[in-house]
């Protein structure tokens, strides 16, 4: 704050640090409140904490994602190579199984269906797949008017088999002729697909009538059949609806490929055998089959056996499809550290720790959220972190849950065959973990700072007390000292057993003990008066008979050196009982209103008569200036104060009396200046003390006491008014002369 003091005089410091002035109380706050930096420290630590326990999970995950996709590593069995040998995928024609949670029943019925039917996982059929066999040499492409048949397929997968369901529009439904040994000469189903060996497998369902249905395994120059085999592992069932029919199959995975196609072949002319086929390719030849990727069970096998049961883990190809997924986020909380999210069992304490910080919990901390609704997978599944491990940059991603009560880590590390990317595995977890453990650090910053606020309380409350108990100490010393300085009253002791305590006994002693001397010093005035006047009186009288007889001239000069003695010590009795009857006869004294002003002017005239050659100037303002009091007492004042500065004043100085009115104050000042010598310093106050003399040696020979000045102060402070001394300068700041002031109030 030295701005604001620059320029200030320095009584202006003076009072402007009193006013600073810091109490016991606040020092002690002041110190105390330090402590509150701790819950800030521990704030901001936590913080680091929590960053420095984000970038470990995020290492640990992106760790635990390298070793998955390490394992799957030069594995060609889990993917499939001919979808991945692919830039993309045609709709319609390359397929990936949605993954059915219960067995499909095969009663021709897509009720079953119905929680897995989506737009994603539906594909349609109609004249504008129309396909060219290799038997039909004039074929012709028919008009979209002129094709009446169309359906819609859903293929899932169910553990070890996939289920397909065809929902057929068609005018006539054709089945095979009565004992007829032919498939292919009827509306019928045709599948294809591959074996282990690359080799084209075809299956034709055809039946005489609706109901259960096997494939016919079709023959051609590798199994070297004649004629179709019934194939029963396939198994199906036809039904006939309003508008056509419904094919339902169940298929193994062993007898699906990685190439996959099917067609159905509409007969509506049983003469001519016209027959339009609507499917995904000619399933004649295996390069125009579309691919059919179903997850290997190896996948899985690879992720159970790294038991990393705290993680969300997922593994997709390179088309984003999702192969494996396997824990879900909810469970997914980051419990890698240490325990973060065990479940403590209710106690007392934790009980009263809840209670006291449910409203932190409200206004700032969060809890993790133990439900909480994310985006599906595959509306992000271009999450920029997957799309650079698809390019091979191992990367981590966060991202917050579809409502935002979740933060989710995710790291994807490429998966390679043959120096070729082959897809990507995804590790995420929530940061449940973290929060949890920053929450318990804040409680325990929080049970801190509420032991922390009460320490402080009780200090400022200890020292409050303590600061009233000094303050009351203090009191009372300056209620025992009155301003003359006599004991007016004893302390009363506090009963405390600590050192204020002990402070106040002994100053309670001490006090005693002055009051004891100031009552002797009071009435040893009196008394020694009294005691020497017998004495004084036996002295003189002797003196006096001894000057009537005839003396030697060696003895009367001692006889007169006695004599001015005995004078001398009458003297200054007669000055002791002055001041002691003056404060007897103030306390009996009568008040009564007169005019000051006339007082001091008749004073004044006498003055000059009495003190020739000395000047007077006498400078009175306001008449009448009337003041309540004792006449007789204000003139013993004036006498004294001018009896004082003629014996300070040098030979025919002038004397200034002054006297006037100060009306705002509502007071009377009475001045009196004299020419002389200076009051010491540090003597502008002690000077109206009894028994103070400043007199040089000249003037010591004098008998004086310093009763005088001391009188003064009784007849002012009686007059509830006040005097004081100061020194005056001439035009070259050189000390000149002193002046007394006396203000006293003006009657009302």
């Amino acid at each position: 704050m030295e701005w604001v003091i620059v320029g200030m005089t320095t009584s202006s410091k003076v009072n402007l640090m009193k006013k600073l002035r810091f109490n016991l109380t606040v020092k002690l706050m002041l110190v105390a409140s330090t402590l509150f930096a701790i819950p800030f420290v521990g704030y901001y630590y936590i913080d680091g904490m929590e960053e420095l326990l984000r970038k470990g999970q995020e290492q640990n995950l992106m760790g635990n994602a390298r070793g998955l996709a390490t394992a799957l590593h030069e594995r060609p069995n889990l993917f499939n190579k001919h979808a991945n040998f692919k830039k993309t995928l045609e709709t319609g024609k390359d397929f990936f199984p949605t993954k059915i949670h219960t067995a499909i029943a095969l009663d021709g019925n897509n009720s079953d269906w119905q929680q897995y039917i989506t737009a994603k996982n539906t594909n349609r059929y109609d004249a504008q797949n129309q396909i060219k066999k290799h038997d039909q040499q004039h074929f012709q492409l028919l008009a979209a008017e002129q094709v009446s048949v169309n359906y819609q397929t859903q293929i899932g997968r169910y553990k070890d088999h996939v289920y397909a369901f065809f929902t057929v529009v068609d005018d006539e439904m054709v089945f095979r002729r009565s004992k007829s040994l032919k498939v292919s000469e009827n509306d019928h189903l045709e599948l294809a697909t591959i074996n282990q060996d690359n080799e084209l497998v075809r299956y034709i369902f055809s039946n005489y009538t609706a109901g259960w249905t096997t494939a016919y395994l079709m023959p051609n120059a590798i199994n070297g059949l004649t004629f179709p085999e019934p194939e029963n592992r396939i198994q199906g069932t036809i039904k006939l609806t309003a508008v056509g029919y419904n094919i339902e199959l169940r298929i193994p995975n062993g007898l699906v490929g990685e190439k996959f196609g099917f067609h159905i072949s509409d007969y509506d002319n049983k003469d001519n055998h016209q027959v339009v086929n609507i499917g995904t390719t000619n399933t004649e030849f295996n390069s125009d089959l579309g691919t059919f990727t179903v997850p290997s069970k190896q996948i899985e096998r690879i992720i159970e056996a790294s038991k990393r049961t705290h993680s969300s883990i997922r593994v997709v190809d390179i088309h984003y499809r999702e192969l494996l997924k396997k824990g879900d986020l909810e469970n997914a909380t980051g419990a890698w550290i240490n325990g973060s999210l065990a479940i403590e069992q209710p106690t007392v304490f934790s009980k009263v720790k809840n209670w006291l910080l449910e409203p932190f919990y409200k206004l700032y901390l969060v809890k993790p959220a133990k439900r909480f609704v994310t985006e599906d997978f595959n509306e992000r599944k271009h999450q920029p972190h997957i799309s650079n491990a698809l390019t091979g940059t191992p990367d981590s991603y966060w991202w917050k849950s579809k409502d935002n009560k979740a933060v989710i880590l995710s790291a994807a590390h490429p998966i390679y065959l043959d120096g070729e990317i082959e897809g990507v595995v995804i590790v995420e977890e929530t940061t449940h973990g973290i929060r949890s453990t920053r929450n318990k650090a804040i409680e325990g910053i929080i049970i801190t700072s509420l032991l922390i606020a009460i320490s402080v309380f009780s200090l400022f409350i200890y020292s409050l007390m303590t600061s009233i108990k000094i303050r009351k100490l203090r009191n009372q010393v300056e209620s025992a000292v009155d301003e003359k300085g006599s004991i007016t009253q004893a302390i009363t002791p506090f009963t405390s057993n600590d050192e204020i305590g002990d402070v106040s006994r002994s100053m309670a002693t001490i006090i005693g003990q002055l009051g004891q001397y100031n009552d002797y010093l009071q009435t040893m005035s009196s008394r020694l008066s009294h005691e020497l006047k017998t004495p004084i009186a036996v002295v003189r009288s002797s003196l006096e008979m001894l000057e009537n007889q005839e003396l030697p001239n060696s003895s009367k000069r001692y006889m007169k050196r006695a004599k001015e003695g005995i004078n001398r010590l009458n003297s200054m009795l007669l000055a002791m009982a002055e001041a002691t009857h003056l404060e007897q006869a103030l306390q009996t004294s009568e008040l009564e209103k007169f005019d000051l002003a006339e007082l001091i002017d008749g004073c004044s005239q006498s003055y000059q008569q009495v003190y020739k050659p000395q000047l007077f100037n006498i400078d009175i303002e306001h008449r009448p200036l009337i003041i309540t009091g004792s006449d007789e007492h204000i003139s013993q004042l004036f006498d004294k104060l001018i009896s004082n500065a003629v014996e300070f004043s040098q030979a025919e100085q002038t004397i200034n009396i002054g006297l006037k009115a100060d009306y705002k104050s509502q007071q009377v000042i009475l001045t009196v200046e004299n020419i002389g010598p200076s009051l010491p310093s540090g003597m502008s106050k002690n000077i109206f003390d009894a028994m103070v003399s400043i007199r040089d040696e000249e003037q010591k020979n004098q008998p004086h006491l310093g009763i005088g000045l001391y009188i003064c102060r009784l007849i002012c402070q009686y007059h509830q008014g006040s005097i004081n001394a100061t020194n005056f300068t001439d035009n070259d700041k050189e000390p000149k002369g002193v002046i007394f002031t006396v203000r006293l109030p003006l009657a009302t």
